[in-house]
């Protein structure tokens, strides 16, 4: 079990980005970060700066950074920040383009891990961009033995990312396996046809028994997955599912909008929350959840990098669940007459972008 200092649950960017700017300002030994998005800008350069800071105190800073989220870096910052001794790394597909275009933009790091001393860890949804300050996210920090499993994981990104395996083979020797039976991490390698974190949102929709919260920004399920949500309604299961009334992806929005009808139909509850929520994950009753990176999408199931946590200690479920209503009670409901009454724009651009989407990811 944990104790109340060993864990700590984050609900909004800044809450994140405090917890780990602090936790990175003491660190004695190394910080291991992973991230999707990290943008030069105020926000990101008060890290960098920081990081450069402990690298030249003679911490172990290693950064791996997705190649496409993370664009924008400045080729002089790079620089800069490998003269101060950080060991930065892009994330890419090594494949050759050729091979189709599509699967290589496609492959992403889409992970948000930050591992300090080997002994405190942070997951969850969180990037590094100023825009994002102020949207409400879900971002966890996990202490002890616990963390190991991230440092195996990490160190094969480092790998994969090109980084020298004698940099380091001494996390290598962390297997996935955790010490606690009530938190378990869920890796989802891009390419392959079979999805782990799929896979565990269908078993736990299966024994769900008086409630399901599902949230994500972007929302487009597959069949097994829809198949689970009809399964646990027709048992009588509560469904809630809560997205931003308005994404920072303009075709992610139409695309989920597509099926309110369908899931409002099938008894399904919809809330929108009105400010930009960025967290992805499920609550089932009281005693189980899985948060981290992954949408609940064909994206982060079959084309991403993705790394989750899977909680069943009670204490840290319900203490997830409470913030989760809390952003309910302040959403907005699905109205179905005012949803009929749309105009024909707007159901034009849910058609098209529902279209692109499945063209793209070739879904029949």
């Amino acid at each position: 079990m944990y104790t109340k200092s060993s864990y700590n649950i984050y609900d909004t960017t800044h809450q994140a980005w405090t917890a780990m700017y602090g936790a990175m300002q003491k660190a004695q030994h190394s910080i291991y970060w992973e991230v999707y998005i990290f943008v030069e800008d105020d926000a990101g350069n008060k890290f960098l700066n920081l990081l450069k800071q402990k690298a030249e105190e003679g911490v172990d800073v290693k950064l791996i950074v997705d190649y496409w989220g993370s664009f924008w870096l400045s080729r002089k910052k790079i620089d800069e920040l490998k003269k101060s001794g950080i060991d930065i790394l892009f994330f890419s597909n090594k494949n050759n383009i050729i091979r189709g275009l599509r699967k290589w933009f496609m492959m992403r790091n889409h992970r948000k891990i930050l591992i300090i001393d080997e002994n405190i860890g942070f997951i969850g949804g969180v990037n590094v961009d100023k825009k994002m300050e102020d949207w409400n996210d879900i971002h966890m920090m996990l202490k002890g033995k616990v963390v190991h499993s991230l440092l195996r994981s990490f160190a094969k990104a480092y790998m994969f990312s090109g980084g020298n395996k004698s940099n380091v083979c001494h996390l290598l020797k962390y297997t996935y396996r955790v010490e606690h039976s009530s938190i378990k991490f869920v890796y989802e390698k891009s390419g392959l046809t079979r999805s782990n974190t799929r896979q565990r949102y269908v078993e736990a929709l299966y024994k769900a028994r008086e409630r399901v919260i599902l949230f994500s920004p972007y929302y487009f399920p597959d069949k097994k997955l829809l198949k689970a949500m009809w399964a646990a309604r027709k048992r009588g299961v509560k469904i809630d599912l809560l997205i931003p009334f308005r994404s920072d992806l303009v075709i992610a929005k139409y695309v989920a909008y597509a099926w309110f009808a369908l899931m409002h139909q099938k008894g399904v509850k919809i809330h929108m929350f009105k400010k930009m929520m960025h967290g992805k994950g499920i609550v089932v009753d009281d005693n189980y959840a899985m948060v981290g990176s992954s949408n609940l999408d064909y994206t982060s199931f079959y084309h991403s990098e993705e790394a989750n946590v899977q909680i069943s200690d009670a204490v840290m479920v319900k203490k997830l669940k409470r913030v989760l209503d809390r952003w309910i009670l302040s959403s907005r409901k699905f109205d179905e007459l005012r949803w009929k009454k749309r105009g024909w724009v707007h159901k034009s651009k849910e058609w098209l972008a529902t279209g692109l989407y499945k063209f793209w990811f070739g879904i029949k």
